[in-house]
């Protein structure tokens, strides 16, 4: 097969030298999960495309060679990617066309979960790109990209639920696919040191995307039971947060790859069809692996579904790579230097005077339908009339909205991302697929909304989490769907993209790979009801001393009994426990932390629950922090609920006489910050 023949059209440069509801657990957290492997699926099409080499050819087509993938992570195998290329002759050109195929399933806490792709690409001799056709399935339909490059711009056809949305980005300078990243690969990474810079077209996420190669130098490895010579890559690809570790054969076939991932390594090796065919396991993500994807809060926030203001230290893991934009109109950076920002994030309030206004096109832009926010499909029209038609008041119709999305849908780990046209059907989705359906709804209520993607609190750890803007009095206010408070979205939460969907996914998994898996945060202070709490450096979460747990953020204390230990102090979110004690014959006190949910009236939706946790159940009531609260009891376990402002606490005691036992720990369980 030819090499490169027209080097001086290659865009290139060498040189030298990723709400808790109270009846049901609702993990919020996909987004880190989702971009990288969103990331890593889309890198890896593009990048290891191979055309056929040394293979019989005929006057218009050349037999096509496959080469097969297996994609493991933390040592599991999770998927595999199918390659094929071969040169097509048409109008007496000749052609590449690459085509990929792949699959990804990992089990998050319990529900399995797929990421599918099929792409095909289509380049002239010398590698430039002419058309990408792209699928994915994410969900239970698929979403269709197809990209068409012409002189100086992409035309972009996107197809989800059976409509389709054109628009055009532009673009100047040559693309390379994935043949004409492959030719460059081989003829100018020849010694240590050298690198060529490339652009291509990542279509699934409808962006422009420069990459870079370095050749790190000559390695063995072993390759299936034996030792093999090759050449070591380094590649970077813009917007990405991490590096990736290629190793190509003598004939420039790529081997083996190595990505680092918040749940280990994540490694692609060439395979054979049979072993692919033998089976895919797929990762199983138990508790303690995603919570290592998490970042550990250093206070446990009381009431962050209200707090007014929120200072953090943000600090990079690794010093490679720039910030994303981290301020907006209630989001202040203090302080920033390459390794950590100090940022400020305030709560919005809707009395405070703005004189910001939306230009027309601004306007039309947040209020228009697209592939993901499709607010001319019937349902969702329908749903937006209904629920929010009769209401005048801009605010009370999104805060409606906004319940309804909380109430109505189920969360579902198992969906990746779907449209909201999707997601209204099923009425199931993660955090991605409340923040749309909510972002889609409002526009059919004819209030401007965006999408957000960033990090959120809850219970002792800041998660990736999807939630949406409404442009209401003058001024962008946040609201949330799947992590809700009694009103406007509080301040626990820190805002790192934000895109009105029109334009895909990619513009804000780039500026959340930035942050996603590559930082820790140290909270510096907080504030609500009207005060403010500092957070002493290397203040410790909780103390237990003399029988006695104290939690500082949450400002909590409780005695244990005579001959009862402490356990599992150290839980955090997915798991709710706060702490739990163990008594001399087995008996068993749990404490739990739960989330605020828009019931009519909270007071009775906790009775609610209560019951559920203990079947045929008497209900009473005692008085605990100057209030009675509800207590569910039976002979063998009996339950209490603490509301307090918007935390929600569970106390469960089981064992023998679960209702006195459950009576005295209620007694030694006090707390300074009570919300009246």
């Amino acid at each position: 097969m030819p090499g490169i023949s027209r080097q001086n059209k290659l865009n290139l440069i060498m040189t030298k030298p990723g709400v808790l509801k109270l009846k049901k657990e609702k993990p919020v957290f996909f987004i880190a999960v989702f971009s990288l492997f969103l990331f890593f699926l889309w890198s890896f099409s593009v990048i290891y495309g191979q055309a056929a080499q040394d293979i019989a050819a005929s006057p218009s087509i050349e037999k096509a060679e496959t080469q097969w993938y297996l994609i493991t992570l933390s040592g599991q195998k999770i998927g595999y990617i199918k390659q094929s290329g071969q040169k097509i002759k048409e109008n007496g050109q000749w052609f590449y066309k690459s085509y990929s195929e792949s699959k990804m399933s990992f089990n998050r806490l319990g529900k399995k979960a797929e990421i599918i792709s099929k792409s095909e690409y289509l380049e002239i001799e010398d590698g430039q790109l002419k058309k990408v056709v792209a699928e994915m399935i994410m969900s239970s339909e698929p979403i269709k990209v197809e990209a068409q490059v012409e002189e100086g711009k992409i035309v972009l056809k996107t197809t989800a639920s059976g409509r389709t949305f054109s628009r055009e980005l532009p673009s100047t300078g040559q693309l390379l696919g994935p043949e004409g990243i492959s030719q460059l690969t081989r003829s100018r990474l020849r010694q240590p040191g050298d690198k060529i810079e490339y652009r291509t077209l990542l279509a699934e996420i409808s962006q422009v995307v420069t990459g870079e190669r370095q050749l790190v130098g000559e390695e063995e490895i072993d390759f299936h039971g034996k030792k093999i010579k090759t050449r070591k890559i380094e590649e970077k690809t813009s917007g990405v947060g991490s590096t990736r570790q290629v190793w190509i054969d003598e004939v420039g076939h790529e081997i083996k790859s190595v990505e680092v991932s918040p749940f280990g390594d994540l490694i692609v090796i060439a395979s054979t069809e049979e072993e692919i065919l033998a089976g895919v396991e797929g990762l199983s993500i138990n508790e303690d692996q995603y919570q290592t994807s998490l970042i550990k809060a250093n206070v446990r926030l009381p009431q962050a579904r209200t707090l007014n203001r929120l200072v953090i230290k943000i600090e990079k893991k690794k010093p490679e790579g720039d910030w994303p934009d981290l301020n907006c109109d209630y989001q202040h950076v203090i302080s920033q230097t390459a390794e950590s920002t100090i940022l400020a994030i305030s709560r919005v309030d809707l009395k405070t005077p703005s004189s910001k206004k939306l230009t027309s096109e601004e306007l039309e832009r947040y209020l228009q339908a697209n592939a993901y926010l499709d607010t001319d499909d019937p349902e969702i029209k329908k749903v937006a009339a209904e629920v929010a038609g009769p209401i005048k008041d801009p605010y009370e119709k999104a805060l409606q909205l906004r319940n309804w999305v909380t109430t109505s849908m189920t969360f579902d780990l198992g969906i990746v991302f779907a449209p909201a046209s999707e997601v209204i059907k099923n009425k199931r989705g993660t955090c991605a697929g409340y923040a749309s359906l909510l972002a889609s709804l409002l526009r059919a209520a004819g209030i401007p909304s965006r999408y957000l993607m960033g990090l959120v609190y809850v219970n002792g750890v800041w998660g990736g989490h999807a939630w949406t803007e409404a442009w209401l009095s003058d001024r962008w206010v946040p609201l949330d769907a799947a992590v809700p408070g009694p009103g406007v979205a509080d301040a626990a939460r820190l805002v790192v993209a934000v895109s009105g969907l029109e334009e895909g996914l990619g513009e804000s998994l780039t500026a959340a790979q930035k942050i996603f898996g590559q930082v820790n945060i140290e909270i510096r202070d907080y504030s609500f009801d009207g005060h403010r709490y500092r957070v002493e450096p290397g203040q410790p979460l909780y103390e237990v001393k003399d029988d006695v747990y104290f939690n500082r953020g949450l400002q909590l204390s409780l005695k244990a009994q005579a001959g009862f230990t402490f356990y599992d102090t150290d839980k955090v979110w997915p798991d709710r426990t706060l702490v739990a004690l163990k008594g001399p014959a087995g008996e068993t006190i749990k404490l739990t932390q739960e989330g605020w949910f828009p019931a009519a009236d909270l007071d009775e939706y906790l009775v609610s629950q209560l019951k559920k946790m203990v079947k045929d159940g008497r209900l009473v009531y005692q008085t605990v922090w100057g209030k009675k609260r509800p207590v569910v009891i039976s002979a063998d376990r009996s339950v209490a609920g603490i509301i307090n402002g918007v935390d929600l606490f569970v106390l469960t005691a089981e064992g023998q006489n679960s209702e006195r036992l459950l009576g005295e720990v209620l007694k030694n369980l006090s707390c300074r910050l009570v919300i009246k």
